[in-house]
């Protein structure tokens, strides 16, 4: 038994750095989309963020002090794009939290790397080889599995929010543009200015929707919610310790534990146990985005 566990822990330390940082950043992340889910119901969407982003700010300002790099990072417009395009994803994710169980909301974001292959072949000119053809259409089947549309699955469907379902393809989209300028600015930026700026710009993002719409918090709901920016900053931190240390088709490959770190949290907390044609829905999307991002 011993001996198991040590090779256990042998095989764990061998797995390269920048993995190992991927792993951790999806427990975290995982932990952030359980307690957004928790207040998604009674807390507008845009103050969700507000509250990620005001606790990431600071963070990540106290980091880059200690670290003492320079706060406005080199490559300023990149920095903002990729705020800009963080935020957005955030708001979508958030936003399906309402009406979708915690594991198929996570399966709809995570074919943001399929999505980067794609964007690849289009604003890159990268050639779209068989691999990524394949594995897009993969992530197409995984989706309408884990949707389960009712003129297709007569009978075996649950219902489902088809508004929520195209916001969280929109926020896959905007999470595999984030993606992509991460592993850009490692060339120019440190990993921290690169978080910071994460949570700065969407502060001044997240304003418009905080005037609109705006909720008073419980004791409760602010421990929550402050947890939420803890989380998502801890996680940000080791995300983009991973793109910088390792290729994208191999740090977003092991993000996928994510999605086993969210059903399990929907079946614990929650009580959502995914059907059969959902957990064949999220190995392909899994399965087709892994492949399509590894073989562009």
């Amino acid at each position: 038994m011993r001996s198991i566990k040590g090779l256990s822990i042998r095989r764990f330390i061998w797995i390269p750095v920048g993995l190992r940082y991927m792993i951790v950043a999806v427990f975290f992340f995982s932990l952030m989309s359980l307690m957004a889910k928790l207040v998604a119901s009674t807390i507008p969407t845009g103050q969700i963020v507000l509250f990620r982003s005001g606790v990431g700010a600071i963070l990540g300002y106290w980091w880059v002090r200690m670290v003492g790099i320079p706060l406005w990072g080199i490559n300023k417009k990149l920095l903002i794009i990729r705020g800009l395009t963080g935020f957005g994803a955030l708001m979508c994710f958030f936003w399906t939290l309402i009406t979708l169980p915690l594991a198929e909301a996570t399966v709809l974001f995570y074919t943001s790397p399929c999505l980067a292959a794609v964007i690849a072949a289009i604003l890159l000119r990268e050639s779209l080889s068989i691999y990524t053809i394949t594995g897009l259409l993969a992530c197409i089947i995984g989706v309408i599995c884990v949707v389960q549309p009712e003129f297709i699955f007569s009978g075996v469907a649950h219902e489902q929010h088809l508004p929520s379902v195209a916001v969280g393809l929109l926020g896959a989209l905007l999470a595999a543009l984030a993606f992509v300028s991460v592993r850009k600015l490692r060339q120019t930026d440190h990993a921290s200015v690169i978080v910071f700026y994460f949570s700065f710009v969407s502060i001044f993002a997240c304003i418009p929707f905080v005037v609109v719409d705006a909720a008073a918090p419980s004791s409760l709901e602010w421990l929550v919610l402050i947890g939420v920016g803890v989380a998502t900053h801890i996680a940000q931190v080791f995300l983009t310790r991973s793109l910088h240390r390792e290729q994208t088709s191999k740090a977003m490959g092991i993000s996928y534990v994510q999605i086993l770190f969210a059903a399990g949290w929907g079946i614990l907390i929650f009580g959502n146990y995914p059907n059969v044609l959902s957990v064949i829905g999220m190995i392909l999307v899994a399965g087709g985005s892994i492949t399509a991002a590894s073989r562009r």
